[in-house]
């Protein structure tokens, strides 16, 4: 699957997580905006907030281990968040039914749970039924029509199907189809590709019914928008505590940058396996909580942050996290700081951290086979995708007021 990538590269009484990857200006303001939610705040008021970082973080962990004609107006969705996951609130079908999907910029294609199902996991609203839509269409394929050459579809009896399987054991398999996609009740985007999954498994604690894809492949709903988003995006992601709507818009940012860091730095170099600083070697994951990092890596970054921070180091009494320290009011934690090419994103305490109790532990993890940075270090971030220009530009932002 096609995904938004950067190159990583660890720079030095700061210590500096280096993603080396282009800034740019982006001054298209047309495109959808939605709203943003914290699920679990919006369907149980009486989480706390360590029950919510919990919850996203024994999930991101679980899933780094696992290892052309469209209405020319701007689109809006809604956007719930379910801790870690943001679930896109699209329509789909003529009639239109409400689909609540994730908001992933790890893949490309959209799918849902569809009826006829022979293996589905539960959600909370009705399986989609193509029967009961007149605008539904399958897509065929045979020896001289082969399908859309894209990653994880294929041929069988006659029509296009899709197997897509996720770094988190997710799966969906089903047939490639056509549909009117709505974001809402005046935009629509006639005969959008999607994936009608059969035979699906996913955690998704029964509230949605599958994917929508922000990846820059050509299967992705961002590229299907066409004109109407220049291939370009962007969400803000408020902060686990504070309960309440943000936007997401595609793409309404002007000129980005971030400030400077101090002179005096701990660098520590993201050297790839074969020694050397590597292109691409991170993903931009809106899917997961947590930034993974190779072991060799998050050692380094461990041992720095343990040298900065002059506090007793206490074990995760969840066995979520290698490094804690014992909260208490004089607890000083080091700065990190990712520096991007061309630009510093300082990460503030909630982007690299997380309290549950009398314990504050770094919130990275260690995979080896997913490298990503994870929606935790977005929050309070304008974060945009400009799949022409091939950049993922940051800009600090109180997501609470947007």
């Amino acid at each position: 699957m096609a995904t938004y990538t950067a190159s990583c590269c660890f720079l030095d009484t700061i210590l500096i997580f280096s993603i080396l990857t282009a800034f740019s200006a982006a001054e298209n303001s047309s495109g959808f905006t939605a709203n943003l939610y914290q699920r679990d705040t919006f369907y149980n008021p009486n989480l706390s907030q360590t029950q919510i970082i919990r919850r996203a973080i024994a999930r991101s962990i679980w899933r780094a281990n696992i290892s052309s004609s469209i209405t020319p107006n701007s689109p809006t969705a809604d956007i719930i968040r379910h801790t870690n996951l943001f679930w896109m609130k699209i329509r789909l079908g003529t009639p239109p039914v409400d689909i609540l999907v994730v908001a992933d910029t790890g893949s490309d294609l959209t799918w849902t749970q569809c009826l006829p199902c022979t293996r589905c996991f539960s959600q909370h609203q009705p399986l989609f039924n193509t029967q009961a839509s007149s605008s539904y269409g399958t897509i065929q394929c045979g020896p001289s029509r082969p399908c859309p050459p894209w990653n994880d579809v294929g041929c069988l009896n006659g029509l296009c199907h899709q197997d897509i399987k996720y770094v988190d054991e997710t799966y969906t398999r089903g047939l490639l189809s056509t549909e009117t996609l709505r974001m809402d009740s005046t935009v629509q985007i006639p005969n959008s590709i999607f994936g009608c999954g059969m035979d699906n498994m996913a955690h998704f604690g029964g509230i949605g019914s599958g994917v929508i894809g922000l990846g820059d492949g050509p299967e992705s709903i961002v590229t299907q928008l066409g004109h109407l988003s220049g291939r370009k995006f962007s969400y803000c992601l408020m902060p686990l505590d504070p309960p309440g709507r943000v936007s997401t818009s595609i793409l309404e940012t002007k000129q980005l940058s971030a400030d400077p860091g101090p002179s005096r730095r701990t660098r520590i170099p993201f050297i790839g396996r074969s020694g050397a600083l590597e292109q691409g070697n991170i993903m931009i994951d809106s899917g997961t909580a947590l930034t993974s990092l190779p072991r060799h890596f998050y050692a380094q970054i461990k041992q720095a942050v343990r040298m900065q921070t002059h506090a007793p180091e206490v074990p995760d009494p969840d066995r979520l996290f290698e490094l804690c320290f014992r909260e208490d009011r004089s607890l000083q934690l080091s700065s990190i700081m990712a520096n991007f090419r061309g630009g510093n994103v300082p990460l503030k305490g909630f982007n690299a951290f997380v309290t549950s109790g009398p314990v504050t532990c770094l919130a990275f993890e260690v995979s080896e086979s997913f490298i990503a940075y994870g929606s935790l270090a977005q929050q309070d971030f304008l974060v945009g995708f400009d799949q022409n220009a091939r950049t993922v530009p940051f800009k600090p932002f109180e997501c609470s007021h947007a």
